[in-house]
């Protein structure tokens, strides 16, 4: 876990604005907490071009981010939390160009001993179930799941895109990068834990803006060594427009997953499974099925980490493709805040050569 920065500062600020009564007396915590993440090495994906890079987020997802809660009295609590992602390899904000200014999260919610409910932009069920599980986290660059998963593919290569001009081709790979780990325009109610398991779920209305309405509904439970979710989620009419990522209007879309870990003495092991079926308006349809497994065991003052996914594409029309991703690396830990790490990641898709990739990083957690 993050070490986190707490600053008592409303009631400052009341002062220095001249507030008055009830006002002057209230205060508040508001977290200051993030990642720096950068690394060097050389990127290669099956049927890419190899490049030579320093970049950013190889492990973790660089982000700023801002929350606050405040004691409403009689068991209620308001709460609010803003983030954004950035690449500090050259300072550019967002996770690529064009991504929205607080990207990671922004929403206001109330808590109560009932449950909590948030409004506004706010992370998938689903994507927090795979974090929560998986071994190598939130890596888009080196997380054979992640990319398979949620890296939309056209941001992967163009190698990666069915033949013909949009919208007419499809994806081959990411189904849930139309989707995004984070939707905007949600509402979110999240239970209190019983025994250790929550229940969650989350709407986002289409609001008329090329997007159609997605929900989702979802379980995880942790106790002891174990932890499990699963999860499901509906992506309505329209949700991918033809100049989007999928380069493919898809009438409907939904996604289900399984996923757990297991804390042994020796380590901590996990596997998934999640599968997408892509109903499109002009083009075969189609589903994807990824199963993954992977392992983190301490080795020393770091961690020895593994993970293998393996995603089959089956569309109703057209030929089937196979994607299969390895990491192996070793995250080393001069502190409970900073890390340096190494991957190699190998990555295999029907009719490609395949690509070879090496990671050596820095993270900061603050």
């Amino acid at each position: 876990m993050t070490t986190i920065h707490k600053l008592h500062f409303i009631a400052a600020l009341c002062v220095a604005a001249g507030c008055s009564g009830a006002s002057a007396q209230s205060t508040g915590n508001v977290i200051i907490s993030g990642v720096v993440d950068a690394y060097a090495g050389t990127r290669q994906l099956a049927g890419g071009e190899r490049v030579t890079k320093v970049d950013s987020s190889g492990m973790s997802t660089s982000q700023l981010n801002f929350s606050g809660t405040e004691d409403l009295g009689g068991g209620l609590r308001g709460e609010f939390a803003i983030g954004m992602f950035f690449r500090p390899d050259g300072g550019e904000q967002g996770r690529f160009d064009g991504d929205v200014f607080w990207s990671r999260s922004a929403y206001v919610g109330i808590a109560s001993p009932l449950g909590t409910v948030r409004l506004g932009r706010q992370g998938t069920p689903t994507f927090l179930n795979y974090i929560r599980t998986n071994a190598f986290d939130d890596s888009t660059v080196l997380g054979p799941v992640f990319m398979q998963t949620w890296v939309a593919a056209i941001a992967q290569g163009t190698q990666f895109l069915g033949t013909g001009a949009p919208p007419a081709r499809r994806t081959l790979t990411a189904p849930l990068g139309t989707s995004d780990t984070t939707w905007n325009n949600a509402v979110a109610y999240i239970s209190p834990s019983i025994g250790g398991t929550v229940f969650q779920a989350q709407w986002a209305p289409g609001e008329g803006g090329g997007v159609g309405s997605r929900y989702s509904v979802n379980v995880f439970h942790s106790g002891g060594p174990l932890m499990v979710g699963l999860s499901t989620e509906h992506i309505g009419d329209k949700s991918v427009p033809a100049a989007g990522p999928a380069a493919a209007v898809i009438s409907s879309q939904t996604n289900w997953e399984l996923t757990g870990a297991y804390a042994f003495r020796f380590g901590r092991l996990n596997a998934g499974v999640l599968r997408t079926s892509r109903d499109y308006e002009s083009i075969a349809d189609d589903s994807i099925l990824t199963v993954h497994v992977g392992a983190s065991i301490p080795v020393g003052r770091g961690t020895v980490l593994a993970a293998v996914a393996n995603s089959r594409q089956r569309p109703d029309v057209g030929s089937k493709m196979t994607r299969t991703t390895t990491s192996v690396g070793y995250s080393y830990a001069f502190s409970k805040r900073t890390d340096v790490y190494s991957v190699v990641m190998n990555d295999r898709f029907t009719d490609l050569d395949s690509g070879n990739s090496v990671g050596l990083g820095i993270r900061h957690r603050f």
